[in-house]
């Protein structure tokens, strides 16, 4: 988190804008899994113009890039709405099914336009999800070429409380603009795609998933509140993310809620502050924010204290640099509104112009040079050329305009090259559904390839070469001291070697000592050993969840000592699966007698576990195998006596995999029961 303002303020009355800027910058190699519903527009309309051939490529491109831990169901309506396949795991055997069976055989246009039907199936898809929906990134394709001339208004249907981006693509000149828009609008975070006739739709498909299969940062949260006696907050800009309260209610903290981040994608809220007037200088904090996200490992919080410094040589009306360029923006914005709700095409186009203008007053009474101003011309550029065009055509790429600025992310405008808030991947993706448009039958790089060819490039660029010496630079020689040098100790020289042998002498006799109580006592650490395991049962899902588990687990607590008792205060052990924690074994403090072992015998039973891609594929080939592994690990802490001497503890962990034979008797292979003992350091 970032802010932008001001550093300094006059004494006198007077209204401050400070900028905060939420920037992604996580690896997307810790992305959630995407549960992603297309929903598809099959009516008669989409046999004109090839459209329907190039919908399946669109979609078979999007199958090729999904990974084994995301999942896909696909929705095709006309007169009505069908599921044609339910969340499906990505896997290759899926991949193929989809493509095959569902794309090629089931995608048929004809009929009417239900959008509703459609939309309602779509959101049913996600809000029946049993297992595994936790974590995971739930966005819908809703694609259409025509209006809706059946079963009511798809705009009216409830989405934002739902947690669900729904991102529209309108294709073609015949889309409904105003429909498609308000459906992405009312969703939380989607965008409205504008694809004009001619266009590939996998390359505008392409650019969306660039952004939901690089989804690391999940609910994204925004609160800033006042400083008592040094600012007011007078109103917060969040674009058209929900605030709470709703209003601009002073004196109250605002959250916003943003949700999911693609990789590298940013979020900027523009606080309008009020500071009193003050008699002397001095520095305060006049706004305090606090950010909250999510991982898929971890919660984060971070806060922010923005200070400004009063003074009588403060500049009045000044305005920081990046403040302005977002003012500049916001006012872009609002200019494009105006133009789609003009009443006909020269009204709209009056407006661009102004939009245009106003940039240019910019550049002439500012100067700024700011990457994001250069964006903006090149979309009124985009703008003003479609304004030759049809209204229909300028309409939809305003509305689409428009949303992407008010949720300040990407969006196509009937042209996929504009960059503004385009996701960190949006061009390597384009380009692959470019070539993959040229040779359907060489797919593309699956997000796992994607993700390693991004790791791969960054280590490569964090590799730091050594630098060559100039050749006028001097080399350093090494020091030679002068042959008649002579160097003499002090008496401070020969205490320390007097008191250092003396340490010497003291360890030397400690360690005698304790050489002679171990050969008397023979002290051994206890330890936890498995004396027999189980696999009982085991239900899996083909939605990658471990639907039921029941195992059996004895675990010996071991003291071979023969002159004392040994205690465990703490037994804390996991069972997982490939690295997914699938129970937690544990144990109340507990005493084992001298040359004794004591029996902990749990039964574990475990529901709903959802494992992620490496997971999936690991549970697939072991049922396949036959023999099912879980890994045994923990700790424990063991405490003993030496005599009279000292008393003892140790943690000793265990770290062991049991294989079971399952199917089948469910029974743990003996080598690996018998070598599955704890160690100490």
């Amino acid at each position: 988190m970032v802010a932008h303002s001001n550093a300094t303020a006059p004494l006198e009355e007077n209204r401050q804008q400070v900028l905060l800027e939420l920037i992604d910058m996580s690896s997307t190699a810790e992305r959630a899994g995407l549960d992603l519903v297309a929903v598809l527009d099959v009516s008669g309309s989409m046999l004109r113009d090839g459209k329907l051939d190039k919908l399946k490529t669109a979609m078979k491109f999007v199958i090729s890039k999904l990974g084994p831990m995301d999942r896909l169901s696909i929705v095709s309506f006309s007169d009505d709405a069908k599921r044609l396949c339910p969340l499906r795991c990505m896997t290759e055997a899926s991949k193929e099914y989809m493509t095959m069976e569902i794309v090629e055989k089931k995608l048929e246009a004809y009929s009417t336009t239900n959008m509703r039907d459609g939309l309602e199936t779509g959101l049913r898809v996600l809000a029946t999800r049993r297992h595994g929906s936790s974590g995971r990134v739930a966005s819908i394709i809703f694609m259409s070429d025509g209006h809706q001339n059946e079963g009511g208004d798809a705009a009216a249907v409830q989405i934002r409380d739902r947690d669900v981006a729904v991102y529209t693509f309108g294709f073609g000149a015949d889309q409904d603009a105003k429909v498609l828009e308000a459906i992405a609008g009312n969703s939380h975070g989607g965008t409205y795609y504008d694809v004009k006739d001619g266009e590939y739709l996998s390359v505008h498909f392409s650019a969306l998933l660039a952004g939901v299969l690089s989804v690391v940062v999940r609910d994204l949260e925004l609160t800033v509140w006042e400083e008592p006696r040094h600012s007011e907050i007078e109103a917060v800009d969040a674009g058209s993310y929900p605030k709470e309260p709703p209003g601009n209610r002073r004196g109250s903290p605002v959250t916003v809620r943003f949700g999911d981040l693609y990789s590298g994608e940013e979020r900027r809220v523009m606080v309008d502050l009020l500071l009193p007037a003050v008699s002397r200088d001095y520095s305060a904090t006049v706004l305090n924010a606090r950010c909250t996200y999510s991982t898929q490992v971890r919660h984060f919080s971070g806060d922010l204290r923005w200070v400004i410094r009063r003074s009588r040589s403060a500049v009045a009306g000044a305005v920081n640099p990046e403040v302005k360029v977002e003012q500049v923006r916001r006012d872009h914005t609002e200019r494009i509104e105006a133009a789609s709700k003009a009443r006909d095409p020269s009204s709209a186009k009056a407006k661009l112009l102004e939009a245009k203008e106003a940039l240019d007053d910019v550049d002439k009474s500012h100067k700024l040079k700011h990457g994001m101003l250069d964006k903006l011309k090149a979309e009124l550029a985009k703008l003003l050329e479609l304004a030759t065009r049809t209204w229909e055509e300028l309409l939809a790429a305003l509305l689409a305009s428009k949303l992407s600025h008010q949720r300040q992310r990407f969006a196509s405008r009937g042209d996929v090259e504009l960059d503004i808030f385009e996701p960190s991947r949006k061009r390597r993706y384009v380009q692959q559904a470019t070539k993959f448009e040229e040779h359907p039958s060489s797919p593309p790089p699956s997000v796992e390839d994607d993700i390693r060819k991004e790791e791969a490039e960054a280590a490569a660029a964090a590799v730091d070469q050594p630098r060559p010496l100039h050749p006028e630079e001097p080399r350093p020689n090494p020091r030679v001291w002068p042959p008649d040098h002579r160097r003499t100790s002090g008496w401070w020289a020969w205490a320390a070697v007097l008191l250092c042998t003396a340490l010497a002498v003291a360890v030397i006799l400690a360690g005698a000592a304790v050489f002679a109580v171990y050969l008397l006592y023979r002290p051994r650490t206890p330890y936890l050993a498995v004396s027999d395991a189980r696999l009982e049962q085991l239900q899996y899902g083909q939605d990658g969840a471990i639907d039921y588990l029941r195992m059996s687990i004895t675990v010996l607590a071991v003291n071979n000592n023969s002159k004392a008792d040994a205690s465990f205060p703490a037994v804390d052990l996991a069972v997982g699966f490939n690295g997914a924690d699938v129970a937690l074994l544990q144990a109340q403090p507990f005493v084992v007698a001298r040359e004794s072992s004591l029996p902990l015998r749990y039964d574990v039973v475990s529901a709903g576990r959802a494992l992620d891609a490496a997971g999936m594929q690991a549970m697939d080939e072991a049922l396949k195998a036959g023999v099912v592994p879980f890994d045994l690990s923990g700790k424990a802490r063991t405490r003993w006596k030496v005599g009279v001497f000292a008393r003892i503890q140790f943690w000793t962990r265990l770290s062991c995999r049991l294989r079971f034979f399952f199917p089948g008797n469910g029974t743990v292979m003996p080598a690996d029961r018998d070598k599955c003992r704890s160690r100490s350091p």
